[in-house]
C-alpha cells in the first residue's frame, strides 16, 4: 500500500474541514458544483495529467528529464509567471517567455486529507507488478500524481528567495512559513517518497515547451487544429503565427533572387547553363511558393473557423438539453 508522504506533525495541523481545503466550486460537465460532493472526481480532474501521459515517450522532445529550475532562475531569465489552475499546464512555458504554474493545493499539505482521500490502502498498491482492479489502479495513479505535484514544488522552491516569490504569487498557502517548508522537504527527502517509482512519469521532466507539445500532439494524434493547448484567442493571432515565418522566408527568397539577377549579369555566370537552370527553377519557386503558403494558411484558418463553429453549435445544443432535463427533474414531485 502507498504511505503517508510526511508525518502528521511535520507540517500543518489537520484541523481544517475538507471544505476549507478545497476550492469554492468546481466544474463538472460544464456546470458549477461543490467539490465536496464528489471529492474523488474533483481530485482526478485537479491532479491527473492524462493528456501528458498520452505522449509520455515523446516528452524528452519538449523538455529535459530533470527537476524544474527554481523560481529565482525563472525570474532571472525573464520568464513571466502565469498562475494557472490547469494541471496539464503546470510547468509549461511559451515562446513569449511565460511559464504556467499551478498553485500548490492546500489539501496536499494536510496529512489527514492524504489519509482520507489520497493514500491507497490496498495491499496491491505496494506491488505495481501485481494485477489490480481498475479502481485500485486509479487510486495508485492519483497518489503518484499528488506526489509528483508536491515534488515539483520541492524543485521550484529550493531557496528562501524562491519561497518569497512563491508567496508573492500565491503559489504556496500564506499560512505556512519557511521553517515549515524546510521541515516538510527534509522529511520527504528522508522518506524517499518522491523517487521516480513513486511519482507520475510526467514529473520526471521539469519545464515543458508548449510549442513542441503542440507539434507532438499534431503528429501523434493528428490534432493540427487543436494541438496540446493552442493559445490563439483570435483568428488574427493564428494568421500572424503562421504568416510571420512565411514573411521571413519571402524576404530571404527576394534576397536570393536579387543575388541571382546580379550573377546572371556577369560573364562567368550569365553563360553558365547549370546556374541558368537553377535561376529558372528558383524563380518559379519564388512565384508559386508564397502563393501556396498563403493558400495553405487560408485553408487552415478556414478549417479552424468551421471546426469552432461546429463545436460551438453542438455544445450549445448539449448544454440547453441538459438545462431542460434539469428543469424537468426539478418539476417532478
Amino acid at each position: 500500500m502507498s504511505q503517508l508522504p510526511f508525518s502528521k506533525d511535520a507540517f500543518i495541523e489537520s484541523l481544517l474541514d475538507p471544505a476549507r481545503l478545497l476550492p469554492a466550486s468546481a466544474r463538472t460537465d460544464h456546470k458549477l458544483v461543490s467539490p465536496t460532493e464528489e471529492i474523488q472526481r474533483f481530485l482526478k480532474k485537479d491532479l491527473m495529467v492524462n493528456k501528458l501521459n498520452k505522449i509520455d515517450q515523446y516528452l524528452w522532445l519538449a523538455g529535459q528529464p530533470m527537476p524544474a529550475k527554481p523560481l529565482n532562475y525563472q525570474i532571472a531569465i525573464s520568464r513571466e509567471i502565469a498562475v494557472d489552475e490547469r494541471i496539464d499546464m503546470h510547468m509549461v512555458w511559451e515562446g513569449s517567455r511565460r511559464i504556467h504554474l499551478k498553485p500548490l493545493p492546500q489539501y496536499l499539505l494536510d496529512s489527514q486529507f492524504w489519509e482520507s482521500h489520497l493514500v491507497c490502502k490496498a495491499p496491491c498498491c505496494a506491488s505495481p507488478g501485481e494485477p489490480v482492479c481498475q479502481g485500485q489502479a486509479r487510486s495508485r495513479e492519483l497518489y503518484k500524481c499528488a506526489l509528483g505535484l508536491l515534488s515539483s514544488y520541492m524543485a521550484l522552491v529550493q531557496f528562501e528567495s524562491d519561497f518569497s516569490i512563491a508567496q508573492n504569487y500565491r503559489l504556496l498557502p500564506n499560512t505556512i512559513t519557511w521553517e515549515m517548508w524546510l521541515k516538510l522537504n527534509q522529511q520527504l527527502l528522508k522518506n524517499n517518497v518522491i523517487s521516480p517509482g513513486n511519482i507520475n512519469s510526467r514529473y520526471l521532466f521539469g519545464e515543458l515547451r508548449l510549442s513542441r507539445l503542440n507539434k507532438i500532439y499534431a503528429i501523434r494524434h493528428a490534432s493540427v487544429l487543436s494541438g496540446y493547448q493552442l493559445t490563439y484567442q483570435t483568428y488574427g493571432e493564428l494568421f500572424y503565427d503562421y504568416l510571420a515565418p512565411l514573411t521571413a522566408a519571402t524576404i530571404y527568397v527576394a534576397l536570393v533572387l536579387t543575388a541571382m539577377q546580379v550573377g546572371l549579369a556577369t560573364d562567368r555566370l550569365g553563360f553558365n547553363s547549370p546556374f541558368q537552370d537553377a535561376s529558372y527553377g528558383f524563380t518559379v519557386f519564388a512565384i508559386l511558393g508564397p502563393l501556396i503558403g498563403v493558400l495553405v494558411v487560408g485553408i487552415i484558418g478556414s478549417l479552424a473557423f468551421i471546426n469552432n463553429l461546429i463545436v460551438s453549435w453542438k455544445f450549445q445544443r448539449q448544454q440547453f438539453a441538459r438545462y431542460e432535463l434539469s428543469e424537468m427533474r426539478n418539476k417532478l414531485p
